[in-house]
């Protein structure tokens, strides 16, 4: 027995991660706090991963021109953003000999084998100007996020790996720690926030597919016991996540 997710309830999932995400706004603050004044005046930003486009609408107004890659076409097709140029490909298949200020890469890096890292990274840099930077965002180990999932897999990456492997391949940086999170009115909602986080993040498709029925119940009810924990004093249903922004200059 194969565990999925109904349409129906991937149309929640998305629609409260665009509702009440606060990661664009940490990294505009991030932005505007750490970088916007190393940069020209009318600097450029290449967004890789860019999903629904929120982070990229919340930039536009410090940047002149932006490029968008985005390889799901239905993630990327509500947004309406003038001075955006949106590719639908990923970065493996983006050649351009155009470079940028500021290259974004947010919450991409869990789809890249672990292996390649320091090949993705390399990438990620030969769109970077001489001068401008590079940032990777990813979830911390830490935090109730980090608990939720670590319960369902102790196989998953994070920030510090991520960390890691920039120091091993010598790269000036800084590491920014922030927090972000997500919210739900009804604990229906967080259930089908936290089940999707879980499936489409602790699992493969073929460990889903060769679950019994026993194991699906088990599966849900532990989700179950997770979101329950979210409910705050005020009955509304808040699941933090720790976030690391890892942000790289290039000499």
């Amino acid at each position: 027995m194969a565990i999925t997710m109904s349409p129906h309830e991937y149309a929640t999932a998305f629609r409260l991660l665009a509702a009440s995400a606060r990661h664009p706004e940490n990294i505009e603050r991030a932005v505007a706090e750490r970088v916007l004044s190393h940069l020209p005046k009318q600097p450029t930003l290449l967004d890789v991963g860019a999903g629904n486009g929120k982070v990229a609408e919340r930039l536009a107004p410090h940047f002149s021109a932006l490029t968008l890659l985005e390889p799901n076409q239905n993630q990327i097709a509500g947004l309406q953003l003038a001075k955006a140029k949106v590719l639908i490909e990923p970065l493996e298949h983006h050649h351009s000999s155009e470079t940028y200020d500021f290259v974004l890469c947010s919450h991409v890096m869990y789809h890249v084998p672990h292996a390649d890292w320091a090949g993705f990274i390399d990438r990620l840099l030969s769109f970077v100007k001489p001068g401008g930077f590079c940032m990777l965002v990813m979830a911390a180990a830490r935090g109730p996020m980090y608990t939720l999932c670590i319960d369902f897999s102790e196989t998953l990456l994070f920030s510090e790996q991520v960390a890691a492997t920039v120091k091993q391949m010598r790269l000036p940086h800084e590491v920014l720690p922030t927090m972000a999170g997500f919210v739900a009115q009804t604990f229906e909602e967080m259930f089908t926030l936290c089940r999707f986080f879980v499936l489409e993040g602790c699992y493969t498709a073929d460990q889903l597919a060769a679950m019994s029925e026993d194991e699906v119940r088990t599966l849900d009810a532990k989700i179950r016991t997770h979101a329950e924990r979210c409910r705050g004093p005020d009955g509304v249903y808040r699941l933090g996540q720790d976030e690391d922004f890892i942000l790289i200059r290039k000499s």
